[in-house]
């Protein structure tokens, strides 16, 4: 198909970020199971050897280009995290409008990733499991302890868990359901301001059901009631 040998490459770095960019649009059109290596290598201007070569396999390759839009994501836009000073409450409420900011309006202004990820959701590769592990558990595993600091526990459990998913599925509802949210209305936020307002009543109703558990937690009995 093209005759250049990777080895000879005069920019080998600019022909790789070409075989990127073009697996990219590929794989966020047909999937990667329908993604055709000759499409991508023809879009690409390289040969199959290149894809040898840079990334090892076609697998190797949609790895590159999953996780790498993933982690590039993260680092430009790190989540929220109970280090930061910020008191339990408040750190909840950043983290909610942190997410709905990602999935209402940059996720949106990242289409190709957007359909990548939609193609994994409906047929799950290899990939996911690794995008779970080093991206979505940790991004999870931190909601659950601020949602453990709101309630003033200690640890995790299990009240946390559910409650991290319970957080994660009112801001998601947005993104997944916004044909529904359009037209039965208020329509779903597209503006930073707009987003901002969501997260705000979102993280109203979320304290004051964690403030009510909260208060219906039984008291801890100190030891001097208890010699008594």
């Amino acid at each position: 198909m093209f005759n250049s040998s990777p080895s000879r490459e005069h920019d080998a770095e600019a022909r790789r970020e070409r075989l990127l960019k073009a697996a990219a649009t590929v794989f966020a059109k047909d999937g990667f199971e329908k993604a055709s290596l000759r499409a991508i290598c023809l879009k690409a201007k390289a040969n199959v050897a290149a894809v040898k070569y840079y990334f090892g396999s076609k697998e190797g390759l949609y790895r590159e280009v999953f996780l790498s839009s993933c982690r590039g994501s993260m680092e430009k836009d790190p989540p929220v995290t109970l280090a930061q000073g910020d008191a339990p409450e408040e750190t909840l409420r950043r983290w909610i409008h942190h997410l709905l900011d990602h999935v209402l309006l940059k996720r949106a202004a990242n289409p190709v990733k957007s359909q990548i990820m939609a193609h994994e959701m409906r047929e799950p590769t290899p990939c996911m499991n690794e995008f779970i592990k080093l991206i979505v558990r940790p991004f999870h595993e931190e909601l659950e302890r601020i949602i453990a600091a709101v309630l003033g526990r200690r640890t995790v459990d299990e009240d946390c868990i559910r409650y991290c998913h319970h957080i994660i599925g009112l801001c998601i509802h947005y993104d997944h359901c916004r044909v529904f949210i359009d037209r039965l209305g208020p329509p779903v936020p597209k503006t930073e301001a707009e987003v901002k307002h969501l997260a705000e009543n979102i993280a109203d109703f979320v304290l004051g059901a964690l403030a009510a558990r909260r208060a219906s937690q039984p008291k801890a009995v100190s030891r001097s009631k208890k010699s008594s």
